[in-house]
């Protein structure tokens, strides 16, 4: 009985370190990136990057300061930079609309394609979708989505104002994204076509991100422990 006993406890213990194994090995798969942009959205002058499209129905400015009101929606193709200088490197283009989503103060829906044009990530596209409270100091926006190296990507962006003039604004992007789960299921090897030809060297940041031959290893090296593991229990 004692016996029986602990090879039931020594099955359970193994149960537990191959629970903890398997966590260790998803986090491991995990593919996470770090990237830092300043994007200039300028709708002044003769050569603005965001147009207005559309006119809110609303007679009087819910932004009194920038003349904006409830329902102005806004084009913009505003270009991403390394530092908040807009002479500094570029590093790609943030295309896509927000428009004023509150009938008071000055709240933003923000739709668009983070487009990359340099470094590892060229020609890649991080989908962000939020509600960017202008009065705040820092908003969270929505990863919901990526192509290229970002394919079904997942995360965060921490939306600051770095600088403003009139309706003129340099916003700081702290993007921050997880791929992990796709190296199963999406081919890493189908081919990425670059913006803007050729690849640049870029300023972002680090990642780190796991092959789908990897996670089909450590798939692999998971099911060989299990049944080592279990099997010898039993023995013990």
């Amino acid at each position: 009985m004692a016996a029986v006993n602990n090879k039931q406890a020594t099955s359970a213990a193994a149960l537990v370190f191959l629970g903890v194994l398997v966590a260790v090995l998803a986090a491991e798969d995990a593919g996470t990136t770090h990237l830092t942009f300043f994007m200039h959205d300028i709708v002044s002058g003769s050569s603005p990057t965001a147009v207005q499209v559309i006119k809110g129905p609303g007679g009087s400015a819910t932004a009194a300061t920038l003349g904006m009101s409830f329902g102005d929606t806004l084009v913009m193709d505003d270009p991403l930079t390394e530092t908040s200088s807009p002479t500094s490197a570029a590093l790609g283009r943030m295309q896509g609309f927000y428009l004023v989503s509150a009938q008071s103060g000055l709240v933003l829906t923000v739709c668009g394609n983070l487009l990359l044009t340099s470094g590892d990530h060229n020609g890649s596209t991080i989908a962000v979708l939020g509600r960017d409270d202008t009065g705040a100091d820092v908003r969270e926006l929505a990863v919901v989505g990526g192509t290229g190296k970002f394919r079904m990507a997942t995360g965060y962006v921490l939306w600051k104002t770095s600088s403003a003039k009139g309706a003129d604004a340099t916003l700081q992007l702290d993007v921050y994204l997880t791929t992990s789960g796709n190296a199963t299921t999406i081919d890493a090897g189908a081919p990425v076509s670059p913006a803007g030809g050729g690849s640049s060297a870029g300023s972002s940041s680090g990642s780190k991100s796991s092959s789908g031959a990897a996670a089909r290893a450590a798939g692999g090296w998971v099911a060989v422990v299990v049944a080592a593991v279990v099997g010898s229990s039993w023995l013990w």
